[in-house]
């Protein structure tokens, strides 16, 4: 470590033990001499890691370009629509297996490439898979684990 990024590394540290000692009008006052405009947190400690991560990103860099632009995406969707569920998504990679007890057998799913291999025989999709097994239409994610089942939706009087 160079000798300035070692003094950087020591100021951000005791800035860091610093405002770690604030109450929060302190802390207010702190982040509106530094960066202008205070966010409305009401809890001191909010405003505690969100000064702490502002410094820090000073220092070190903030979020990534792709990472910002994939939230500011989130937020136009959410915003739009509050409905919206950011959840994280799986992916499965060739190589993996599913696995699922159904009627008293361990049933062992191959994920590949170009799709689901069940018993030596290629499926296009887990739902292919889960009806083989099953002999019923099943939403394959859902059947495997891989995306939850959503909540039964409430009936709605008038």
């Amino acid at each position: 470590m160079s000798a300035a990024a070692r003094k950087q590394a020591t100021s951000l540290q005791d800035d860091l033990d610093q405002i770690s000692a604030m109450a929060l009008p302190e802390l207010r006052a702190f982040w509106q001499a530094r960066w202008g405009d205070v966010p409305g947190y009401r809890a001191r400690d909010h405003l505690l890691r969100a000064t702490a991560w502002r410094l820090q990103a000073d220092v070190r860099g903030g979020l990534p370009g792709r990472l910002k632009r994939e939230l500011a995406e989130l937020g136009a969707k959410f915003a739009g629509d509050r409905g919206v569920n950011p959840g994280p998504s799986i992916i499965l990679k060739p190589g993996s297996s599913l696995v699922r007890e159904w009627g008293g057998k361990r049933h062992e799913v191959a994920v590949v490439a170009d799709g689901f291999v069940y018993e030596g025989e290629h499926y296009a999709s887990m739902s292919k898979v889960a009806t083989r097994i099953t002999g019923t239409k099943w939403n394959g994610p859902v059947f495997f684990g891989v995306k939850p089942r959503k909540a039964p939706g409430r009936a709605v009087s008038a």
